[in-house]
């Protein structure tokens, strides 16, 4: 086998729009395992909202969480962290506060919020898109928030204070304006890596905990070479990993950016991308699939 790892990103390229992962991608993925190719699942999401997907595949995934911060292995055992350094997310925290937008921050563990219906309302948005009605996209973000155990309510200027540590940082508004001040404002702090998985957030991490950093420590553990490596996805996000790949490939939907960075495309995450790219890579030489 000429691959021996596949990382994907989840939103916008291994799940579709409505936020469902298709029979079609889990049966290739199964498949690709059976056939020996190690998996790993690299997302900006926390683990609380990946889980029930690693069910669904039903194999032993590596899961790469908090955009990189956070690895864990096939028996979802935390092998690795990377926090924001102290200095660095008091300067952030400084910033937020006084910009008058939502954001969240998350460790290995949960997320941390401040306002428990703005957290609920910007949940609820994401849940609508997997078509369900809204009085139930409410139900579920209220419970997710409220009683799951996966969210804690904090002032952020006192859990800085006291030394709380922060794998990741999630801001977000449709208010593009506000959101370019905001990016502007903290690409002037040091020691951190500012990405987006979409046009209306911003996410933060330490500078060594991109996606790509993690694909990396990965493939030393495991004693996998860099050109072994297939990493794919669709976002700002997926870059680092994208780059850092023997084979990166980008989603036909990903930001141009994305695609320009990767050496093949395949199809759209309505298409079915990942189905049609393990399917080309059992079939087609390397020298075939990149371009």
């Amino acid at each position: 086998m000429k691959y021996k790892l596949l990382a994907t990103d989840m939103d916008g390229t291994l799940l579709m729009d409505n936020k469902d992962l298709s029979i079609k991608n889990i049966t290739s993925l199964q498949e690709a395992h059976k056939r020996g190719m190690e998996i790993a699942i690299c997302t900006g999401r926390p683990y609380s909202s990946v889980k029930s997907y690693l069910k669904q595949l039903g194999i032993p995934c590596w899961v790469i969480t908090n955009n990189g911060a956070v690895i864990r292995n096939k028996e979802r055992k935390i092998i690795s962290v990377t926090y924001i350094k102290q200095q660095a997310l008091r300067e952030i925290v400084q910033v937020l506060e006084g910009g008058g937008i939502y954001y969240h921050i998350s460790d290995e563990k949960c997320s941390y919020i401040k306002n428990t219906a703005e957290r609920i309302q910007q949940l609820q948005g994401f849940i609508e898109k997997t078509n369900l009605p809204k009085w139930k996209a409410y139900l579920l973000a209220l419970w997710e928030v409220r009683f799951s155990g996966n969210h804690g309510k904090v002032d952020f200027v006192d859990y800085v204070e006291k030394g709380k540590k922060a794998a990741s940082i999630f801001i977000y508004t449709k208010d593009q304006k506000k959101l370019e001040i905001i990016k502007t404002q903290v690409q002037k702090i040091k020691e951190i890596d500012v990405t987006s998985s979409g046009v209306e957030n911003v996410e933060l991490l330490d500078k060594g905990a991109t996606k790509g950093d993690a694909l990396k420590r990965l493939t030393e553990l495991l004693k996998i070479q860099q050109h072994e490596v297939i990493a794919v996805g669709d976002n700002l996000n997926d870059l680092s990993m994208i780059k850092y790949a023997g084979l990166g490939v980008a989603m036909e939907n990903a930001a141009q950016e994305t695609i320009e960075a990767a050496d093949w495309v395949t199809k759209t995450n309505q298409e079915h991308g990942i189905a049609h790219l393990i399917e080309k890579v059992f079939t087609e030489s390397k020298e075939e699939i990149k371009v």
